[in-house]
């Protein structure tokens, strides 16, 4: 099980690419394409209920550096 994921941001596919080749062969770490769809006119730092605020942060960072890290457990 992995201990780390990277998701890149979808228009950063070369990030992406560079990622996999760097991580290749190590278990603890996955690397994944943000594949999510908003609805049209919904931004992904739109308020919402609880939690809301830590996902606009993961969303700011992933916009801004084109990846976040997130370390499970």
């Amino acid at each position: 099980m992995p201990r780390v994921i990277i998701v890149v941001a979808r228009d950063r596919v070369e990030l992406f690419d560079y990622f996999e080749q760097v991580f290749a062969g190590m278990p603890d770490i996955k690397v994944l394409l943000d594949r999510r769809i908003l609805p049209p006119g919904v931004s992904p730092g739109s308020a919402g209920g609880p939690g809301h605020r830590e996902r606009r942060d993961i969303y700011d960072e992933l916009q801004q550096r084109g990846f976040v890290m997130i370390r499970l457990g």
